[in-house]
């Protein structure tokens, strides 16, 4: 992948991040292994954006003022470089399913994949892109992007989905075999 290929997914991505997820929050409802309803509620901001993506930044530069380039159609081949551990391009091939998170979800748990220097609590999900999840106070916040079968991270998942609809604050309903939902 080129930094010009990069940059036209960034662009594109942010735009739909900003259109769709940036300021809302977004309530995951599933059941539990044992039928009870429950929830986990992630808060999405513009700086969260920047994981999303798996660049570096160059100095000088933040992650509200990369996504305010990308929005801007500003960024430049300048501003970022590719991880060493080729993350960075694993993360721009599913970022597009990513950015419609609220509604391609399928499946939610807690993170024990094989990564050891991934740090996520929770991931939820499709077949083919994951978004981590850590928890700050009494909701998620996004921290990775993870180019994975969720089944592959995540041990007894559900496969029912139950259904979606959406608001200013967004409910997503899955189940979930599982849950450890602090408050």
């Amino acid at each position: 992948m080129t930094k010009k290929q990069a940059i036209n997914i960034i662009t594109k991505c942010a735009k739909q991040y900003h259109q769709r997820l940036e300021g809302r929050q977004v309530a995951f409802v599933y059941r539990d292994a044992n039928n009870h309803s429950d929830y986990t509620s992630v808060r999405f901001q513009s700086h969260n954006f920047l994981h999303f993506t798996g660049v570096s930044l160059s100095t000088g530069i933040n992650a509200n003022n990369f996504y305010r380039a990308a929005l801007n159609n500003r960024l430049s081949e300048n501003d970022f470089s590719f991880k060493n551990n080729h993350t960075t391009e694993l993360k721009l091939k599913v970022l597009d399913v990513i950015m419609n998170i609220d509604v391609k979800a399928r499946m939610i748990g807690n993170y024990i994949g094989p990564h050891l220097e991934l740090y996520t609590e929770k991931v939820t999900g499709t077949t083919t892109a994951c978004l981590g999840l850590i928890q700050n106070n009494d909701y998620y916040i996004p921290n990775s992007v993870l180019s994975e079968y969720i089944r592959s991270i995540v041990p007894s998942l559900p496969v029912k989905y139950m259904q979606s609809s959406k608001s200013p604050l967004i409910h997503i309903s899955i189940q979930s075999s599982h849950t450890n939902r602090q408050q």
